[in-house]
């Protein structure tokens, strides 16, 4: 599939398969209303950082996690802040992607992100609450449910484990309390 199209003179084409290059003039988005996976690669390259040798630009990753994510993303009727829905879309899709994609050969960046190290976001290790507190004498962490995070399902909870994912949660709750049991 191909997107064409040029900004006056000072664009490229552009295809789906798409990387940071070919981004608007100034870095910003393409088609900044409607979740697209050029525009989800831009967000991958220049804000998350993703190194391209980690997620070669023929991944078909990015396009998986883009499409579950805007199932997941609430879309209000009539938005009058489309760019707050394509934000919280790619930031749903980043956390999916660090939790499916696999590391491709000599690269170990997501495996790495998934885990507990130091580097990670601990994604590989179920959770039945919240972080209440840590300490570094033999690493220990007490878990929580607090009372507005009572109603959320394991799904909900893994998505407080990264920025991204805590980015999308902070949308969903914009909606209220019964929106998702996010209150």
């Amino acid at each position: 599939m191909s997107v064409s199209g040029t900004a006056d003179l000072v664009q490229a084409p552009q295809s789906m398969t798409a990387v940071a290059v070919e981004s608007a003039p100034g870095g910003g988005f393409l088609f900044p209303t409607t979740p697209n996976l050029v525009d989800f690669l831009t967000f991958l390259s220049t804000s998350v950082q993703v190194p391209s040798a980690a997620l070669p630009s023929t991944s078909p990753w990015p396009g998986y996690a883009l499409n579950q994510a805007v199932g997941l993303v609430l879309s209000p009727p009539n938005n009058p802040a489309p760019i707050l829905y394509v934000l919280a879309c790619y930031n749903c899709a980043t956390h999916l992607l660090f939790a499916i994609t696999p590391d491709v050969a000599g690269q170990n960046y997501f495996q790495t992100a998934r885990s507990s190290s130091a580097q990670g976001f601990g994604l590989v290790q179920g959770t039945t609450g919240l972080v209440q507190s840590s300490s570094d004498e033999v690493t220990s962490v007490t878990l929580t449910a607090p009372k507005w995070a009572s109603g959320l399902t394991a799904s909900q909870l893994g998505f407080y484990r990264t920025p991204w994912g805590r980015e999308y949660l902070a949308y969903q709750q914009s909606y209220g309390p019964t929106i998702v049991d996010l209150t």
